[in-house]
């Protein structure tokens, strides 16, 4: 239960993000001929953008992590 735990903690925000951005998308894929269709689609590609984001926001502090290791042994 532990994984799971540390799994859901670190992946839960991104699988909200992308689940949101997938409903998003198929309302834009069912809007024929209205004018939010584009909105609904820049809104989609935002929430992709977004996790983009998170995962490189999560690299930075992850090298920030590894590099203040080496620094103190």
């Amino acid at each position: 239960m532990k994984g799971f735990l540390q799994y859901f903690m670190n992946y839960g925000l991104v699988a909200a993000v992308v689940v949101w951005a997938a409903v998003v998308a198929l309302m834009a894929y069912h809007l024929d001929e209205s004018p939010w269709r584009w909105v609904f689609v820049a809104l989609s590609l935002a929430g992709v953008a977004t996790v983009a984001g998170i995962f490189r926001i999560r690299r930075y502090i992850d090298g920030l992590a590894k590099a203040s290791e080496q620094k103190n042994p």
